[in-house]
């Protein structure tokens, strides 16, 4: 449990070693007390176990902070959940910062390396099956049960996502022409704006590289609206965007920076919180082991599990270490709380079941939970091309992690008393089941499906309607067998000429959405010798029964 952790930070961050070479080292500096309203010491021992989120949120004491300052440590960030101050400091002012006698003890600030996420080469359209509305995203979210929530009308209205990456530029594609930023930090170079700029401190000019477009990325999954194009999953939310990681040659980010962003979130009303990234390796060269992905080790998981307990839906990417020797997960999807997510491919084209990526990565976790918690599209999935303008394949589960916290707001929109374990436990409950029957550490408890998590149910359609096949006369080399779905099924069409033979049969696994266009409806491809004539077709699932005729009259 989280406690346990805390016990851990109260009486194990002990000993902070230096970089070779560095004069100066970022730490965190625990301290042992806070004040409340009235001015009573308040005691945070074991780390705070026991108080309330209400003395979670106290202030840092400024008498504290001031002495902090007067070693001459430079301070960085404040943390108010873990009553510590991050610092960077020399190892004298460190020893004169142990000596003080409101400091718990130190700990030395952890830098990652993140992993780069696959992006494939520009958008092929005819890659996708298209639809009228949704475009190029309709496969990956139609697989996911998100259409039939839109159609309901739910697409995240009144919740407030944040999103904390690498930056967002989003003030020039498409996808974001209607996107509604209600609060947005850059915690690296320290101002508002978390878009492309030139200059910088710390990322300099930004035009001319790789900061800021993995967060737009992500966020185009959820926040996307170009009808007819690219529709995300939550366009209405509201969105809280925290630029916490600065891109360099390895992608290092600190874990202050991140609970920094993880709290100031929270305080601007975020009911839901993506983070697409993952830290195992520091820059120094150590790392975690599998030992320390217990929940209650990486500091980020602990701030991560606060959220949770605090009422905040947390969706952490599984991270994308199958293939390496590491093969876990990462920090902070340990978190206990936290939905961590797992990335399978895109499948519905050819009607066949999701299949987990090879780089998603696996769990348990150190004390034996199934992470990660489900999977969604992440492999090859589409996303904004934020340079080029237009969209483009990547994958990772940085992409994966998105749609479920899309999906979240959704449920949320839904179900506004829901808290985090609620959403979770729906989602677990309602995931397709995946690889091994049951739970497993590969696809946890499966794939997300957003329409039964809700537990609303859609109106069955009029398939009668719908299943009119087209064209027909048939002319040319393809006849189409148009489909309304509400519910993920098994479709088989055959065809029988005028004796009774089969000239065609397949199977489909449709999941639901609107299959009405060339491009994603069933479809049967007439061979080129088979005799112009009267056929016969059926098709049929477990919820419908359809018989009808087809006049081939090609030309010879």
């Amino acid at each position: 449990m989280l406690w346990v952790g805390w016990i851990w930070i109260a009486t194990a961050f002990v000993g902070i070693e230096q970089a070779a070479g560095s004069q100066y080292g970022d730490v965190w500096v625990f301290l042992r007390d806070k004040k409340d309203e009235r001015d009573r010491v308040i005691a945070w021992r074991n780390g705070g176990k026991g108080l309330s989120p209400a003395e979670w949120d106290l202030p840092i004491r400024d008498d504290y902070a001031r002495r902090v300052r007067a070693t001459g440590a430079q301070v960085r960030t404040r943390s108010l959940w873990l009553n510590a101050i991050s610092v960077r400091a020399t190892p004298e002012q460190q020893q004169r910062l142990r000596a003080l006698d409101f400091v718990e003890s130190l700990q030395r600030v952890r830098t990652f390396a993140k992993p780069v996420p696959t992006v494939e080469a520009a958008l092929p359209s005819a890659r996708l099956a298209l639809q009228e509305d949704y475009g190029v995203a309709f496969e990956q979210f139609a697989q996911a049960e998100v259409i039939p929530l839109h159609q309901m009308g739910y697409r995240g209205a009144g919740v407030r996502i944040a999103v904390l990456d690498n930056g967002f530029h989003y003030t020039e594609h498409k996808a974001f022409a209607r996107l509604n930023v209600v609060a947005q930090r850059d915690f690296v170079n320290e101002d508002e704006i978390v878009s492309d700029e030139v200059d910088q401190p710390r990322t300099g000019d930004e035009t001319r590289s790789a900061q800021n477009l993995h967060g737009a990325q992500v966020l185009s999954i959820m926040a996307a609206y170009d009808p007819g194009r690219f529709i995300g999953i939550a366009p209405d939310a509201e969105y809280i965007l925290a630029k916490t990681e600065e891109n360099a040659t390895e992608l290092p980010i600190e874990e202050d920076r991140w609970i920094a962003g993880l709290e100031w979130s929270v305080s601007q009303g975020a009911a839901v919180v993506n983070s697409s990234l993952g830290y195992n390796i520091w820059d120094s060269g150590d790392s975690y082991e599998y030992a320390d992905l217990d929940g209650r080790t990486a500091l980020t998981s602990v701030a991560a599990a606060m959220a949770a307990q605090r009422g905040v839906v947390v969706v952490i990417a599984a991270g994308n270490e199958a293939d390496t020797p590491w093969h876990y997960i990462t920090a902070p999807a340990d978190a206990d709380g936290a939905i961590a997510v797992g990335s399978v491919d895109v499948a519905t084209v050819d009607g066949r079941t999701p299949t987990i990526a090879s780089t998603s990565s696996r769990g348990p976790t150190a004390d034996g939970r199934i992470k990660p918690d489900v999977v969604a599209p992440g492999q090859g999935v589409v996303v904004a091309d934020v340079r080029g303008g237009d969209y483009r394949r990547s994958s990772g589960t940085s992409f994966a992690a998105p749609v479920v916290s899309g999906i979240c707001a959704l449920l949320l929109q839904i179900h506004p008393d829901w808290q985090p374990q609620d959403v979770l436990a729906a989602l677990r409950s309602t995931a397709l089941d995946l690889g091994d029957a049951g739970p497993d550490t590969v696809y946890g408890w499966g794939h997300v499906q957003a329409l039964a998590a809700s537990g609303l149910r859609v109106a069955q359609p009029d398939r009668a309607a719908a299943l009119v096949p087209f064209p027909n006369p048939v002319q040319g080399e393809s006849v189409y067998f148009p489909l309304l779905v509400d519910r993920r099924e098994e479709v088989q069409l055959s065809v029988f000429d005028a004796a009774g033979n089969v000239v065609f049969s397949r199977v489909w696994d449709m999941l639901s959405g609107t299959y009405t266009q060339q491009g994603n409806a069933p479809r049967w491809n007439i061979a080129a010798d088979l005799a112009n004539g009267l056929y016969f077709y059926r098709m049929h699932s477990t919820s419908f029964d359809r018989s009808g005729t087809l006049a081939v009259v090609r030309r010879r």
